[in-house]
């Protein structure tokens, strides 16, 4: 069955493609946001270190003044908070444009002298620096008249004696001040609604440039990973086409072997039946006795042609049985029905080979089977296993009905055995443990494959367990779904076994 992949294709296309835009959305609102952030952060130091050094001047500026009006200047000239404030103005008025900038002094709530903070805001962080004591100018964000404004307030002590004694002379009944008391503080103003609406812009720019420039370049990485994608998918689809193709030419050749094989089945089958008539009429003596050397050569045209006509048949099965393509007949047989007729036919080689065959069967057990296929099965366990054991040795055949319902027919015998490294491949077509060179016993090594593929057919399992020098042990088994059992028959009667032992003396069972 052939599945389309071209839904999961198209759904990891979308994943990756939402993923890559949430990525580059993510990565554009980032930027905008940093590059913000980092813009405000230079307005403010930039304007902070303005202001202080603006302060700094305007201090400095109004002490040198105390110093000369207090030494040089009469009672006439303005007094230093006069010319201050007169300087402020004049500072005011020369910050235009992008530097403007507004500076203010202003007085202690409840003790100015002439200005006065003009909000509560103002006047409460006036008022929160003369509690605290603390002289640091602080800087903040400030909303004046409705617009963002960043505002330093630094506040003003008394440096100089002059300045307490010029202001303590305007009290009227207020508290006297003293020297270094904080006397009210510097207030500048740097309006910066124009500045943050175009930072805002240049960095919502920038994002946008940001995403345009990373969605182009994920654009075509994504691209180039569908084109990848797409490649890898042609080349499966070629694949899948190829191992089609392969298929058919596979069943093609097979196929082809059959009927290769059928028809080599006729032409050799033929001459041989021929060739094994004659030889046999002739060693018969039919139309007169031959000498002991031809009767000889007879006896073994007629052998080799019994034995070439055996091969011929097994390969024949083996490659029917290989298809997949087995028709089985099954019917609803007795298990001695099915095996008793391989002990007969086997008998002739036991007792040629001196070997010793015991079967051991429980009664009332029935199968459904292809009665043919199954006997050929075990027909070739036993004529190796008779084959490979040596005279006096012994092959048990064997079955049982498992718990699960299976049923096991097992050929043990007492042989050669077969060496652990070479089990794998004796199930394997002409293969034999003995080399070509060393094989002392006949045969083509069709049996055991041939055995498996008839089993194989019925569903069944053939299991091979060997002891090198001590014998080998082959196992049938059969699925639970073919083992049947009589209605009338009860369990303790089934499991009772029938003993038959083959006799070469009397030549039949017993």
């Amino acid at each position: 069955m052939r599945i389309s992949i071209q839904p999961a294709r198209e759904r990891v296309s979308g994943i990756l493609s939402a993923t890559a835009f949430s990525i580059v959305v993510a990565f554009s609102i980032g930027i905008g946001l940093a590059s913000y952030k980092l813009s405000v952060y230079w307005f403010e130091t930039n304007k902070f270190e303005e202001q202080v050094t603006a302060l700094r001047l305007v201090d400095a500026f109004v002490a040198n003044y105390s110093d000369l009006r207090g030494s040089q200047l009469d009672s006439d000239a303005p007094v230093p908070a006069t010319f201050r404030a007169h300087s402020i103005e004049r500072f005011n008025r020369s910050r235009l444009g992008d530097w403007a900038l507004r500076l203010d002094w202003l007085g202690i709530p409840g003790r100015e002298i002439r200005t006065a903070p003009r909000d509560a805001a103002t006047a409460a962080a006036i008022l929160e620096a003369v509690r605290t004591g603390n002289h640091q100018p602080s800087s903040q964000w400030w909303i004046t008249e409705g617009k963002r404004t960043f505002r330093t307030i630094a506040p003003s002590v008394a440096s100089q004696q002059a300045c307490v004694d010029c202001h303590n002379q305007q009290l009227d009944g207020r508290q006297p001040w003293r020297l270094n008391d904080i006397m009210g503080a510097f207030v500048i103003d740097v309006p910066a609604e124009d500045f943050l609406t175009k930072t805002r812009d240049q960095s919502i720019l920038i994002g946008i440039l940001f995403f345009v420039i990373a969605g182009s370049v994920g654009a075509a990485i994504l691209r180039l990973q569908l084109l990848r994608q797409e490649t890898a998918i042609a080349a499966l689809t070629e694949r899948e086409r190829m191992a089609v193709e392969g298929q058919k030419a596979a069943e093609a050749a097979n196929q082809a072997k059959s009927e290769f094989l059928a028809m080599m089945s006729h032409e050799l089958r033929t001459p041989l039946n021929a060739i094994i008539g004659f030889s046999e009429l002739m060693a018969s003596g039919l139309h007169g006795p031959l000498p002991p050397r031809q009767h000889g050569y007879a006896t073994d045209i007629q052998q080799s042609g019994r034995h070439l006509l055996n091969v011929i048949g097994n390969i024949l099965d083996l490659a029917e049985a290989e298809s997949k393509q087995v028709n089985l007949f099954d019917v609803d047989v007795e298990l001695e029905a099915v095996l008793e007729p391989c002990l007969r036919l086997i008998a002739r080689q036991a007792s040629k080979a001196q070997v010793h065959v015991t079967a051991i069967l429980p009664s009332g057990v029935r199968l459904q089977c292809d009665v043919t296929k199954l006997r050929q099965a075990v027909l070739n366990l036993l004529s190796n296993a008779v084959k490979f054991t040596d005279p006096d040795g012994d092959v048990r055949v064997s079955a049982s009905v498992r718990g699960d319902g299976c049923l096991d027919i097992t050929v043990a015998d007492t042989g050669i055995g077969i060496r652990p490294e070479d089990l794998p491949r004796i199930l394997k077509r002409f293969e034999q443990v003995e080399s070509q060179m060393q094989r002392s016993r006949e045969g083509a090594g069709l049996g055991l494959p041939l055995a498996k593929a008839l089993t194989e057919a019925h569903g069944g399992v053939l299991e091979i367990a060997s002891d090198f020098g001590r014998g080998t042990t082959a196992r049938i088994v059969l699925p639970a779904k073919r083992v049947l059992v009589r209605p009338d028959q009860q369990p303790d009667e089934v499991a009772r076994p029938a003993t038959l032992r083959w006799d070469p003396n009397a030549e039949c069972l017993a």
